[in-house]
Parts: C-alpha cells; structure tokens; sequence
C-alpha cells in the first residue's frame, strides 16, 4: 500500500466558495491536471528525485462553521513505502496557499 497523508481544515466559506479556492491553492502548487467537481478535486504532482509523484485529491463539504476540506496526498506508486515527507508537504503547500490568499481558515 502506497504512503499517504491527509488533512482536514475547516474554512469560513460556502462549500460552492471552498471548492473554488482550494482549486486555486492546488494550481498554485503545482499540482497539475486538476479536475473534479461537486465537491471533490484530483490532481497529480510531477516525478521528482524523492518520488515518483503523488495524487492529491481534496473532498469538500458542509461543516459547522463553513466547510470542511479534506486533503489527501498519496504516492502514484503503489509499491513506494517512503515517502520521504512528500505527501506531508503537499497538503502544507495546499493550506498554506489557501492562507496566502487570504481564505478564512479555522
């Protein structure tokens, strides 16, 4: 089973806006291809020295104060055991962009 990382953050927007804005976050990053809808995201990350790239996929939904964002960053890989942090840094990439752009996250 491949290594993977997940992630669940709550922000201040209607599912429709959260959706849109972590849309955004994942081009920012790099990810590529990103494709999806009603709710949920895929996209892919380039092979690199560390790994042979990853899926990032990210659910949103309804939460108490808004919505909540589940991101997820697994190894295209499945044989790949170590991830080397990868998985980790590209969900941080991801918040962390949705922070840069000024989304409200609890």
């Amino acid at each position: 089973m491949a290594h993977s990382f997940t992630q669940t953050v709550e922000v201040a927007l209607v599912p429709q806006q959260a959706e849109a804005a972590v849309y955004q976050a994942l081009a920012a990053t790099g990810v590529q291809g990103v494709r999806g809808g009603g709710g949920f995201l895929r996209g892919v990350t380039s092979v690199g020295w560390s790994s042979w790239g990853e899926e990032v996929t990210a659910t949103v939904g309804f939460g108490p104060r808004g919505s909540l964002v589940t991101l997820t960053s697994t190894c295209s890989m499945q044989t790949q055991l170590v991830d080397f942090g990868k998985n980790g840094k590209n969900v941080t990439k991801v918040v962390e962009a949705l922070r840069g752009a000024g989304v409200p996250v609890l």
